[in-house]
């Protein structure tokens, strides 16, 4: 197993060259070990897993290393992330791990693991990798059990008792589940609820046929924008490839960020908790900001990361936090993890109690210009560097003000800008906003001087095109 897929929030790779399925077992071990030492009391672990086509030959690595570790093991089946989760407050479980890469192409694979409902993230994902280098594996005498135990019933029950008010919904929609784990689910939900106005693009669970799963990028949403043209749909849904994450485009085909969804959410909930705290990452636009301190709500910003959003609003006592990636969290009518499901379901709420369009509810954000979100190709070793030398340089210009919250967000009067190395691929992410086309251009020439110190020129100009 090659280091680097021991990230941030979750152990991911590509198959076979970085994540070896052989060595999985040996993995196991390293996570149960893991789990017994962070918590003696664990004995049960729930197992999901995607439809990746070396999903189920990693599960049964996966379960075998957790059972020769003394734990049982209850299978999940065919799911999605936040089916995982969901395990976790409604199955007699003290541990749970989803094997998915999330969006991520094809020939990726991985693992998402919790203990107890928390996601591990940071120092406690690189223990597991030194726990699987060291080869330090706790020994058991007593083998596990193994249960086959489906979610799926339980999962769409719950959701459609609490959103019983939806039943029969007339609401004409659009919903592609991303060529992922969400075909698994979202088809089986919408009979149950009985929606009949539904457009479905969910027919390819774990490929790449048709796009790519991630629901945040316009080219991976243009059969969601075709439907919308062709039928009577007037809203549109994405998920990506383990449903945790939901974007949304309007009938016009507007593809809407995750900032000004977060808002959107904000918006509905704010009369009935005034003064609340909504969390979200340094990527967020300022308008944000500036309509949630309209609103009197109060604010946390974080580094880009599900689970550190997740964490701030446990310990900010927080009701609602979001991402631009389109991660959002509920902790009211909810178990406050991410679930693109739900957050559909409470779109759709706002839109049918409202009887208002998702473009009008947008209208109220303030007016920005901002860019797309850039990713440039990175070695992994590199891209840290490659931040760290370029917050040193803005330091040094004392016209900017710098956040270094998330790698490096540089302020001017005329806009912002940030960069960043991804926590999921070896690319460095770019985003600016400013008030006026002309601003979003100053700032990011001040961004594309410093970075043809380590790119060429040409192709630094050609990647941050508007």
């Amino acid at each position: 197993m090659k280091k680097t897929i021991f990230r941030n929030y979750d152990i991911r790779g590509i198959v076979n060259e970085e994540l070896l399925v052989d060595e999985v077992y040996n993995l196991a071990r390293a996570i149960a070990t893991y789990i017994q030492e962070a918590d003696e009391t664990v004995k049960t672990v729930a197992v999901g897993m995607d439809g990746r086509e070396h999903s189920p030959l990693i599960k049964d690595h996966l379960c075998k290393g957790l059972i020769d570790a003394g734990l049982d093991v209850i299978f999940l089946g065919l799911c999605t992330s936040p089916m995982v989760y969901f395990a976790t407050h409604v199955r007699p479980v003290e541990a749970a791990i989803m094997i998915t890469a999330s969006h991520n192409p094809p020939e990726y694979n991985g693992f998402k693991i919790c203990l107890g409902k928390t996601l591990l993230h940071g120092d406690q994902i690189r223990t597991i990798g030194q726990l699987y280098e060291d080869k330090r594996y706790k020994k058991s005498d007593v083998k596990g059990a193994y249960y086959d135990q489906p979610i799926h019933n339980e999962y769409i029950t719950w959701h459609a008792e609490h959103f019983s008010h939806l039943k029969g919904m007339q609401l004409p929609v659009v919903i592609d589940c991303g060529n992922g784990a969400a075909a698994a689910i979202v088809p089986d939900f919408v009979r149950h609820m009985g929606w009949d106005n539904v457009h479905l693009l969910c027919d390819v669970i774990g490929g790449n046929t048709t796009h790519d799963a991630d629901p945040t990028r316009a080219q991976n949403m243009e059969d969601v924008r075709s439907a919308l043209a062709t039928t009577e749909a007037v809203v549109g849904v994405g998920f990506d490839g383990d449903a945790d994450r939901m974007g949304a485009m309007t009938k016009q085909g507007e593809l809407v960020g995750g900032d000004k969804l977060l808002a959107v959410f904000a918006g509905s909930m704010i009369d009935k908790h005034p003064g609340m705290t909504v969390v979200y990452n340094v990527v967020c636009s300022a308008g944000l900001a500036e309509i949630l301190e309209q609103w009197g709500a109060q604010t946390v910003v974080t580094p880009v990361g599900h689970s550190i959003v997740e964490e701030n609003m446990i310990a900010h006592n927080a009701l609602l936090g979001g991402e631009t990636s389109c991660h959002f969290f509920f902790r009211d009518r909810h178990f406050g993890y991410d679930d693109g499901l739900y957050a559909m379901l409470r779109l759709f709420d706002i839109l049918v109690g409202t009887g208002k369009t998702l473009s009008d509810l947008i209208s109220v954000f303030p007016h920005k210009v901002t860019s797309l979100e850039y990713r440039i190709a990175c070695s992994e070793e590199e891209k840290y560097a490659i931040v760290n030398e370029i917050k040193g340089h803005f330091y040094r210009q004392k016209q900017f003000q710098v956040s270094a919250i998330d790698g490096v967000r540089v302020t001017s009067d005329y806009g912002w800008g940030l960069l960043r190395a991804s926590n999921t691929q070896p690319v460095l992410s770019i985003r600016f906003e400013a008030d006026t086309l002309e601003n979003l251009h100053h700032i990011k020439e001040d961004f594309i001087v410093v970075l043809c110190h380590y790119f060429d020129q040409a192709f630094i100009r050609e990647h941050l095109e508007m």
